[in-house]
């Protein structure tokens, strides 16, 4: 029986039994697991369909047991960026024709090792993901994003919306195109159309084109005004400061009654003691709390009876004592305000802003793609690095250092005229805290959140209704398992029961055909310009063509022969 393309997976964790769990759903391959003897992850590798060999994987006589020397691909997925080169390189020892596909966070080397390691892909499982959290921050609609023609190119993505959504009920699919400024691939679940189709406000339309043409196209509710009337600003003015006070420093609100009272009680006092109109009486008391009395009226010259000189004395000592308090409270405010705003804890005044929730190495790729389409941006990080101060101080977004689940840290991002809210600390419950908080908050406010879990992410999205959750594992290990036999693979998408490959290809003096009997051309980047394509036959020499895959034609296993050969190395 001849023997299929063997394919190594290298890795322990969740991304590298994704990858095995792609792999095998393809048919016309082999699939075998390779990491550190471990009874679970073997059972959860044969679940799936891929073998286990449970041996150290930095070692070559590892590699040379698992079959490394007539394997077609080497896929090393692991948490550490320095094991998987290792691993790469070793196979290409044993293996020069090998294809190496391998994951590093530090995407710089990533290309570095693209461009100077001959077949050779490489993967940051943080970039591939930031893009689709980006896309849905500011298009609640969009459900995979990414960079063409380069990874530092325009962010595109794809959009799934009723036309009327979209505002393009009506219009021909031609002109729908023209007002989108993006390629309907996709109109009331048909992908083969014709241009001049019109567009009912029901059908449904998947759109792939520049987010920043996207998201202009969706209809968001209208924010609160702003101009309001002076009488309610003064009102919520004054009550903003009352409740200020109250939460800065209790005890200032009962000084000021004791001082009212006394005030008042001294005034009916000295109007009946000194025989002064209410006026008079007003001015002595103040003077005299003030202890700045001029002597025009004192207890001697308004020939006062003895106890008046008493209750001047108390009058003048409560006056000092109240007017200290006072004056150390407000200091006390200032300082703690000064020190808040060091913090950076402040009230937030932007609207159609998107609200960041942690800036770690998802976070920090999100951010950056959110500045570079112009979006305002706030930040909530407990712990930002210097490089997240920098930009604050340059006004390129605002930064609030404190804890994003935490009700009152919310509370300062003026959710109400926020455009979305994206979660993306390192804990699952975290983020859904976060997006169940501002979803509290603002009832119509986009959320977005990084699940881990993508079980656990598709609940969450059907239990609490929040816009977006995704699993950064899912959106990267489909690109990952695609690489390993098609370079050029950018990720998976899923509309109307039908998975995608997507994928791209620069081509040569003479354009090659289509990469699979039946695909759909997107874009091609031409002159450093990012131009539709409905045929293929419309592609110029040296294009840079973007495409995707319907996956059902290659859809299917070989039973018996992956059995054989997975006893045998399972036997290894």
């Amino acid at each position: 029986m001849a023997q299929l393309p063997l394919i190594i997976v290298v890795g322990g964790d969740e991304l590298a039994l994704r990858v095995c769990e792609e792999l095998t759903s393809t048919r016309g391959h082999d699939v075998v697991l390779l990491w550190h003897a471990d009874e679970e992850l073997a059972a959860r590798a044969t679940s799936v369909g891929a073998a286990f060999v449970g041996l150290p994987p930095n070692d070559y006589e590892s590699l040379r047991t698992v079959g490394v020397m007539h394997a077609t691909s080497i896929m090393p997925v692991a948490e550490e960026d320095r094991l998987n080169l290792q691993v790469a390189l070793k196979a290409r020892d044993l293996n020069p024709k090998i294809r190496v596909v391998l994951r590093q966070f530090n995407r710089t080397l990533a290309r570095k090792l693209e461009q100077n390691l001959p077949d050779c892909s490489a993967v940051s499982l943080s970039a591939q993901s930031a893009a689709t959290y980006a896309g849905a921050a500011i298009d609640p609609a969009c459900f995979f994003a990414l960079q063409f023609p380069d990874f530092d190119g325009p962010l595109l993505g794809f959009s799934d919306r009723a036309a009327s959504d979209f505002r393009i009920a009506g219009l021909s699919i031609e002109e729908a195109e023209r007002r989108l400024k993006s390629r309907i691939i996709s109109a009331a679940g048909q992908t083969n159309f014709q241009l001049s189709q019109a567009l009912q406000p029901q059908d449904r339309v998947v759109a792939f084109g520049p987010m920043e043409e996207l998201c202009n196209s969706w209809p968001r509710e209208a924010a609160t005004p702003i101009r309001e009337s002076l009488k309610h600003r003064v009102a919520a003015g004054l009550s903003a400061l009352m409740r200020a006070v109250r939460r800065t420093e209790p005890l200032l609100l009962r000084i000021f009654g004791a001082g009212a009272v006394i005030g008042v009680l001294a005034v009916l006092y000295f109007m009946w003691a000194l025989h002064l109109d209410v006026v008079k009486a007003l001015y002595y008391v103040i003077t005299t709390m003030a202890t700045v009395g001029y002597g025009d009226i004192t207890p001697l010259v308004n020939k006062g009876p003895v106890h008046s000189f008493f209750v001047a004395m108390f009058i003048m000592i409560s006056g000092i004592a109240i007017t200290g308090v006072f004056i150390a409270a407000i200091t006390a405010a200032l300082n703690r305000a000064q020190v808040t705003a060091l913090r950076g804890l402040r009230h937030i005044a932007s609207r159609d802003h998107v609200v960041v929730c942690g800036a770690g190495n998802i976070g920090t790729r999100v951010i950056d793609f959110l500045l570079r389409m112009d979006q305002s941006v706030v930040v909530i990080e407990q712990n930002p690095d210097n490089l997240l101060i920098e930009r604050a101080r340059d006004r390129q977004l605002d930064l609030l250092t404190g804890d994003a689940t935490s009700d009152g840290t919310l509370r300062f991002c003026n959710l109400r005229h926020a455009r979305s809210v994206v979660a993306l600390t390192g804990s699952d419950t975290a983020n859904l805290e976060v997006g169940l908080g501002a979803r509290a908050g603002s009832a119509h406010l986009g959320v977005v959140l990084r699940i881990a879990d993508s079980s656990f992410a598709h609940s969450i999205g059907r239990q609490f209704h929040i816009t977006k959750s995704f699993s950064a594992i899912d959106l990267t290990a489909p690109a990952i398992a695609g690489l390993s036999r098609f370079p050029g693979t950018r990720g998976r998408v899923e509309f109307y029961n039908e998975e995608y490959n997507v994928g791209e290809r620069l081509q040569g003096a003479v354009p090659a055909p289509p990469p699979a009997d039946f695909c759909i051309p997107l874009y091609v980047w031409r002159e450093d310009t990012l131009i539709p394509l409905h045929d293929f036959a419309e592609m110029k020499p040296y294009d840079r063509l973007l495409f995707i895959v319907p996956l059902s034609q290659f859809r299917g296993r070989e039973q018996a022969v992956r059995g054989e050969r997975s006893s045998e190395l399972a036997a290894r």
